[in-house]
């Protein structure tokens, strides 16, 4: 009798594990758009403090959530991403990947704009890249 009732308990914890994991794979991405930024700075301060110091920039800035002004140096679209350049030193900029983005706002933006970009900072290799990029309101 209790053979059976450890193989029922098992059957529902195996079962409770498969839901779990089904859950969470099919879960959506959660998007910045609604979130609250931790930092808003320009893409000039932000660049100079990694540049400056990028162990200490990292610990401030990395998987945070990032208000950035600035010009756009680049607008780049391809299949279904677009990713925006802000200058911010002849060395290097702020580099802000969309994905899923609204294209119509998007298509608006040429070189020379300037506009605040809200995105997660993923860290400094050249640029400071930012995903999950969204134009602020």
């Amino acid at each position: 009798m209790k053979k059976k009732y450890f193989i029922i308990a098992g059957i529902l914890l195996l079962l409770l594990i498969i839901g779990w994991g089904f859950y969470k794979y099919n879960k959506p991405h959660a998007g910045i758009a609604d979130q609250k930024t931790d930092y808003t700075l320009t893409a000039v301060d932000l660049f100079n403090s990694f540049q400056k110091d990028e162990s200490a920039a990292n610990k401030k800035y990395l998987g945070k959530v990032i208000g950035v002004k600035g010009s756009i140096s680049v607008v780049q679209t391809g299949s279904g991403n677009t990713n925006i350049q802000m200058d911010a030193s002849p060395m290097g900029g702020v580099n802000c990947s969309f994905s899923n983005a609204d294209e119509q706002t998007l298509k608006t933006l040429k070189k020379g704009d300037t506009l605040t970009i809200k995105g997660r900072c993923t860290g400094f290799l050249m640029d400071v890249n930012l995903v999950d990029c969204v134009v602020a309101e």
